[in-house]
């Protein structure tokens, strides 16, 4: 699909890539999970599915995590074609580039068996990859929030995107902190972030979406 394609197809486009990319990693992540035996979607993190030894880890690694950030970054790709082109729309955007980069590069990068280090069951201690892989999850999330606030609020002020833009954001870092203070449940709050996340995401690209499509039925 070429960028700068008909209104129509931009439509499509801004709404399906992040749908799609919810549910590439929803489903992926049930699926895997389920074939991963004593795996706790609440105890463990997604990215245990891909650890070192785990049974499907190049599965999850390269046909859900991998391909999920792909259909993100295909759908800011669309989204940096549109007007307008304000700083602060290019910096949400980058921003949630990296977002995505970094989540691809710690699929490529797996953490340690189980995703809690080695001998001592602490995420921060294991092998230099495992550290990079917890270090790069680490930064990503925040990123993700920092780089959705901007955009949210140069929406119209009575869309939905703007008006939660705040709530998520404040919503967004306290999943976060749980992450940490909870460890026994850093898998389930690691979902309640993600899907907090791709929630606006979806949001905004509902909303630019509605935006493009006026413009499509005045096309002959």
């Amino acid at each position: 699909m070429k960028l700068n394609s008909s209104p129509s197809v931009q439509a499509a486009a801004l709404f399906g890539f992040p749908v799609l990319s919810a549910l590439w990693l929803g489903i992926g992540v049930a699926v895997t999970g389920a074939l991963t035996p004593g795996y706790s979607h609440i105890s463990q993190f997604m990215s245990a599915l891909g650890a070192s030894g785990a049974p499907v880890a190049a599965w999850a690694n390269y046909a859900v995590f991998i391909p999920a950030e792909l259909w993100l970054l295909a759908f800011l790709a669309v989204l940096s074609a549109r007007q307008p082109r304000s700083r602060s729309r290019r910096f949400s955007i980058l921003i949630l580039a990296a977002f995505a980069v970094l989540l691809i590069l710690a699929a490529v990068l797996p953490c340690d068996a189980g995703c809690r280090g080695e001998a001592s069951g602490d995420p921060a201690a294991g092998s230099s990859v495992h550290l990079a892989h917890m270090v790069i999850a680490a930064v990503a999330y925040p990123l993700a929030l920092i780089g959705l606030l901007p955009i949210s609020l140069t929406a119209s002020r009575s869309s939905l995107v703007r008006r939660l833009a705040l709530p998520v954001t404040a919503s967004g870092f306290c999943l976060y902190a749980c992450i940490i203070l909870f460890p026994e449940a850093q898998g389930l709050f690691q979902r309640l972030l993600e899907a907090l996340i791709y929630a606006q995401i979806i949001l905004l690209g509902r909303h630019e979406a509605s935006a493009a499509a006026p413009i499509a039925t005045a096309q002959p």
